[in-house]
């Protein structure tokens, strides 16, 4: 018993003996630095306010048979205020499926709003979402409103080219029937 008090006691003493130190050099104690080190990164300048050039390829896939699935393509431009609000304007030709179809042409305007990411890893990846009026030709103009979402992916290394690729649920008023349009492509800010 007396050789387990000792030991204790001899241990106790060395600890409090080794911890004085950080008591008397308040300075060292509190000046010294974590081991962690947290860095706050900037957004990414891919997703600064201006002109966006966009071109894809794209397939329609409508809710019945008045319409045929086709695959085509298309062109934007979009202009943002800011990293998030923007303007975009966009027009798409489809061919009809049948050899005696019309082709599907698709306009529209929509209001989009991307969510960078920021942070080390992800300062170029930005989520987004949009919606707004369009026309539909196929045979007969009909008037359609339409939402969606998608991810943008910019390459700061290419001078912040990226590749996108989105879907949207379109509603046709009257004559045509309602369709999903995919498009998948690149952008280019100017």
């Amino acid at each position: 018993m007396k050789g387990t008090l000792s030991i204790l006691g001899i241990s106790l003493l060395l600890c409090t003996t080794s911890q004085a130190g950080w008591r008397w050099d308040k300075d060292a104690y509190e000046g010294a630095k974590s081991g962690v080190e947290q860095r706050v990164t900037s957004p990414s300048y891919c997703y600064d306010a201006g002109f966006e050039f966009s071109g894809y390829l794209s397939g329609i896939w409508p809710e019945d048979n008045r319409l045929n699935e086709a695959m085509g393509g298309g062109v934007a431009i979009s202009y943002f205020f800011g990293h998030n609000f923007g303007l975009e304007g966009s027009y798409h030709l489809h061919g009809s499926g049948t050899a005696g179809g019309s082709d599907i042409q698709v306009g529209k305007f929509n209001a989009v709003y991307r969510l960078p990411l920021g942070g080390e890893c992800c300062s170029t990846i930005a989520p987004y979402f949009f919606g707004g009026p369009g026309v539909v030709a196929a045979g007969s103009s009909e008037m359609l409103w339409n939402l969606g979402g998608g991810l943008d992916i910019r390459f700061e290394s290419w001078g912040c080219i990226g590749l996108f690729s989105d879907f949207s649920y379109n509603w046709v008023d009257q004559g045509q029937p309602d369709f999903t349009l995919f498009r998948a492509g690149f952008r280019v800010p100017f």
